[in-house]
């Protein structure tokens, strides 16, 4: 007879920064169009069609404010290039769809697309290409590429699509009319993409978490000495920064926001990347949390600086800081998520998913009682690796998902599945301040540039408070564990309200988002340094003038440093 099957719950982070341009009221970016089509929906798909599947979706609410406004018709600036017929584009916009829609997995797309591939070789490699060189494109050449990109992202679902279909069989050669016809069909697609996680979630088979409200990292908006607990010694920022206020603010929207657009109300919450602090935990604890969570090395520390006995298997339970009514963590695993994230990409899918079952069953041979009352948390980003797998990871999630929920050692479980059936919770003696990467916050902050921006950061937040005071709204909040601290009021400037300082909050919470300091530094580099550095100020900029405050000319130099991306 075998034993209780151990338990498998994998959450997909689906995230993106809002790339809202305050002024225009566009997104600057497409990003997060071009992932909706290519896997937002696609992903829900894989679970609800194959019984005994549960996975739990983890949502930004910064990002679901952009595929309403996409689903709505709200276009974003490359959209408006591709809608444009390139013989009425002057050089600056020729030459900007000459250097920015190549921007996909060329081994892949090159691989199904030839005609992108020629185009390629016809602009030239680097990502700085010379507006002459956009003289090299014909009218017919930009038209083909206009189409091929938004081909290029098409994912599962919409390939089966007969117009995209037969678009992709063609290769080149198509009309004004093609080009209309696909971004129309591709509009409709992005209708249904939020309705497709409601109905998921109503139907049981995925639970909606979510992250503060424009993925901040919380133990540095509580106050940035936090990085000095992970990492004592750290170069921290001329300016300290300290409004955990912001952490309850975003924490308390990002559920509303969660719950008004998908009609569920989260009972937990992946913190941006993984970050975690005993602060930040009270902070989720007055929001009445059930679980968030964070990686295994945050909890190898924690253990280690708590004085309790630490093991590689410790990681496989849920634990709990604070006492009574405080959220359970659960704590990824490292190694495995990474292979889902990283190293998988390359192999079969029927060798990939081999591997991991594998592993799933060495863990539960080396668990107490096989496993009873046992996790493996495998918790991974649930966008941007599928372009980077064959056919967008389609017969890997498929195979993934189909041989875990047959196998009679093994389930599917959520989160809250998992606390419900009285799985295992440990108790900490402490919380170390720490992230999913190195267990630190040093892809955040440290770096000269990151520190920069940081400064910039606390110099516009310290303004803007002086503004939110003197506009009373402002209130008193009493955090878990007796804290009281001064916050954004969300019923007078938080979303969905109207009015300048709402505007300006907006604005505000977008500065406070992780993304532009992941971009800062030299250990991310991206070929879009110059637009990631504009959009941060920007936001910085709007948050002042709409507050009344007035502009700050210190905001026009960029925060990138001089030798480091163009």
């Amino acid at each position: 007879m075998i034993a209780q099957p151990l338990s498998v719950a994998i959450l997909w982070h689906m995230h993106q920064p809002d790339y809202t341009d305050a002024g225009t009221g566009r997104p600057r970016m497409p990003w997060v169009r071009l992932h909706a089509l290519l896997s937002y929906y696609d992903m829900v798909r894989y679970v609800r069609e194959r019984p005994g599947a549960r996975a739990v979706f983890n949502v930004v609410p910064s990002l679901l404010r952009q595929v309403e406004a996409a689903a709505a018709g709200v276009p974003d600036e490359h959209l408006l290039l591709a809608r444009a017929a390139p013989a009425d584009l002057g050089a600056a916009d020729r030459g900007r769809i000459v250097r920015e829609f190549f921007a996909f997995h060329h081994a892949r797309r090159f691989a199904e697309f030839p005609r992108l591939h020629a185009l390629w070789l016809q602009r030239g490699e680097g990502v700085e290409v010379p507006i002459g060189r956009a003289e090299r494109f014909t009218d017919q050449d930009l038209l083909d590429l206009q189409v091929l990109f938004h081909l290029a992202w098409c994912g599962r679902t919409l390939r089966e699509d007969p117009l995209v279909a037969r678009l992709i069989a063609r290769g080149s050669g198509y009309t004004a009319a093609d080009k209309a016809a696909l971004l129309e069909r591709q509009h409709e697609f992005l209708q249904g993409v939020l309705p497709a996680y409601r109905e998921a979630a109503a139907a049981g088979c995925i639970e909606i978490s979510c992250t503060p409200l424009n993925h901040p990292i919380l133990p540095l908006l509580c106050d940035t000495e936090a990085a000095h607990e992970a990492l004592p010694g750290l170069p921290l920022p001329a300016t300290r920064f300290r409004y955990p206020g912001d952490a309850w603010f975003h924490v308390k929207t990002a559920l509303d926001e969660t719950e008004r657009v998908l009609g569920v109300r989260p009972r937990g919450m992946w913190p941006a990347e993984g970050s975690v602090s005993e602060e930040a935990l009270r902070v989720l604890q007055t929001e009445g949390l059930l679980w968030a969570a964070t990686d295994q090395g945050v909890l190898a520390r924690s253990l280690e600086r708590g004085g309790q006995a630490h093991a590689p298997h410790r990681h496989f339970q849920a634990w709990r800081w604070g006492g009574a009514g405080a959220p359970a963590l659960f704590c990824r695993d490292t190694g495995l998520s990474d292979a889902l994230g990283f190293r998988y990409q390359s192999w079969r899918a029927q060798d990939a998913v081999a591997d991991l079952l594998g592993h799933l069953r060495a863990i539960r041979d080396e668990l107490p009682d096989r496993g009873a009352g046992c996790v493996v948390p495998i918790i991974l980003d649930g966008e941007n690796p599928w372009e980077f797998y064959e056919r967008n990871g389609q017969d890997f999630l498929q195979t993934m998902y189909q041989a875990v929920a047959e196998a009679p050692d093994l389930q599917w479980e959520t989160f809250g599945e998992h606390l419900a059936t009285g799985g295992r919770v440990g108790e900490l003696a402490r919380v170390c301040a720490g992230s999913w990467i190195r267990a630190d916050f040093t892809t955040w902050v440290g770096h000269a540039e990151k520190n920069r921006g940081w400064d910039y950061l606390a110099g516009v937040r310290d303004r803007f408070q002086e503004r939110l005071a003197a506009a009373g709204v402002l209130r008193r909040v009493r955090l878990a564990g007796g804290v009281e601290v001064e916050a954004p009021d969300p019923a007078r400037i938080g979303p969905g309200c109207e009015g300048r300082l709402a505007a300006a909050m907006t604005a505000m919470a977008n500065a406070e988002s992780s993304d532009w300091f992941w971009w800062y530094g030299d250990d991310n580099p991206t070929d879009y340094a110059r637009e990631f550095d504009t959009t941060f100020r920007r936001h910085l900029h709007q948050a002042l003038v709409l507050a009344g405050a007035g502009a700050d000319p210190a905001l026009e130099i960029p925060v990138l440093l001089p030798g480091g991306p163009s």
